[in-house]
């Protein structure tokens, strides 16, 4: 008998080890992914509330374009904000940090709902023509209702809804449900 570990054994506990660093390392960049799209989704309903605040301070309407960038490898869908001037829309003026482009979160496609409008295609936008919003947050406080899907491109899975009212209360809906805590379910 000897006392050491044969060759053999050495590189099955070796194969082990990197069979489970490679399951662990798969799951944690999954969840990067997973965090860095709802950490996206909450800084534009963040952003969005910001500029309801903005537009009623201020007595102007605010709004945010949706169109598709293809300037990269990958076309993305763009938000950008806009502010309302007498010549039309245009970016606001000022600080572009806190109103910087919108971008979608990679392998995400947006689809655009507006309450009592057709289905929107989110296209590219002609640099020549100063856009108009597709929403709308109106000085008064009111805000084009609707809803944003984040949908994964590969399988169509809805990821996220966000859904927004007439005033601006919006709500974060994970795979479009609510969460709501069931009572039965906790006994």
């Amino acid at each position: 008998s000897t006392d050491g570990f044969s060759l053999i054994e050495l590189l099955v506990a070796l194969l082990v080890i990197v069979m489970l660093t490679s399951l662990v390392s798969l799951n944690v960049g999954t969840g990067g992914r997973d965090i860095k799209l709802a950490d996206s989704v909450r800084l534009l309903a963040d952003t969005m509330a910001y500029v309801q605040s903005e537009a009623e301070m201020s007595g102007v309407d605010h709004g945010l374009y949706f169109s598709v960038d293809d300037e990269g490898l990958e076309p993305v869908i763009r938000g950008q904000w806009l502010r309302a001037y007498d010549q039309g829309w245009a970016a606001p003026r000022g600080s572009t940090d806190l109103l910087a482009d919108f971008y979608a979160p990679d392998a995400t496609r947006l689809s655009l709902a507006l309450d009592g409008q057709p289905d929107l295609e989110l296209t590219r936008q002609d640099p020549e023509v100063l856009p108009n919003p597709q929403l709308i947050f109106f000085a008064g406080g009111e805000v084009t209702p609707g809803s944003l899907d984040f949908i994964d491109q590969q399988t169509g899975e809805l990821l996220y809804r966000l859904e927004w009212d007439l005033l601006g209360r919006s709500e974060l809906l994970p795979k479009g449900e609510s969460v709501a805590w069931d009572n039965n379910a906790a006994q």
